[in-house]
């Protein structure tokens, strides 16, 4: 069934590790320079380099093996990593052992109230089954007056509404039938519906956009169907996905993108 007025919600089997094949999860090919590259092609990245203060320190709240805290910090920023996996900690500190990376929770950080002037959050918030508010209430006490958040989760589009989303609930229910066990995996949310948390947590929406790769490489479709990826190459389409993301792209850049960048400033 479509679903319009709730957050998508999306179930995964308990094996990690098929969970993580049937996702394509960034972070994970074994070759950090690699991973570390992946950022500069994504569509976010524009609005790191303009919003992101070159004074103050930056939390990666949730920052899994640290590429994105790598890649700033080589742009001069201040940027720090948080991270509830010890094993992603441990190949970033495998990586550089002097990586400032550190496990945590990001519900309960270290950080003292008011003491970190941006928070950058990718990912994250769709995994709290009982949903974003104490992420968000956690980021608010430790940001400074003013302070940035910049927040991806994914979000629902028209193709994942019409085909991606109704196919795995179908494959849900039928592994249901079969009984093989499943786990929450994540939120799906409209755009309305996540900003609508944001407003409520207390944050000032300042700009958004599309949270994706820029060509040759996709993530949104990509992710959602094994059978539009290149057999070769991680995060690009066959000629299939590739004619698809084509025909989508020239209506709207919304229409099949895997989620949405919001940068936030708190009240």
């Amino acid at each position: 069934m479509i679903q319009f007025s709730t957050p998508h919600k999306r179930y995964a089997l308990k094996s990690l590790s098929q969970s993580r094949e049937e996702l394509g999860q960034i972070g994970g090919s074994g070759d950090m320079e690699a991973d570390i590259s992946l950022c500069a092609m994504q569509t976010i990245e524009p609005l790191f380099r303009k919003y992101l203060p070159r004074e103050g320190q930056i939390l990666e709240a949730g920052s899994g093996r640290g590429r994105w805290v790598f890649y700033l910090r080589r742009l001069g920023f201040d940027v720090t990593g948080l991270e509830l996996a010890r094993s992603e900690v441990d190949a970033a500190k495998a990586f550089d052992p002097n990586a400032p990376i550190e496990h945590g929770n990001v519900l309960h950080t270290p950080f003292k109230d008011h003491s970190i002037a941006a928070v950058i959050s990718l990912g994250v918030m769709e995994h709290f089954e009982e949903g974003p508010a104490a992420a968000l209430d956690e980021v608010r006490r430790i940001l400074t007056p003013g302070g940035l958040l910049l927040v991806t989760v994914p979000t629902k589009d028209l193709v994942r509404l019409l085909l991606f989303h109704n196919i795995k609930s179908l494959q849900n229910s039928l592994r249901r039938l079969k009984g093989i066990p499943l786990e929450f995996e994540e939120y799906r949310y409209s755009r309305r519906q996540f900003e609508s948390r944001l407003v409520t947590a207390g944050f000032e929406i300042l700009e958004r956009t599309p949270d994706d790769f820029r060509p040759p490489l996709n993530m949104g479709l990509y992710t959602d169907s094994r059978f539009l990826r290149h057999p070769a190459r991680q995060w690009e389409l066959n000629g299939t996905g590739k004619a698809l993301h084509a025909a989508l792209s020239t209506v709207s850049p919304w229409l099949d993108c895997s989620g949405t960048l919001w940068v936030c400033r708190v009240h």
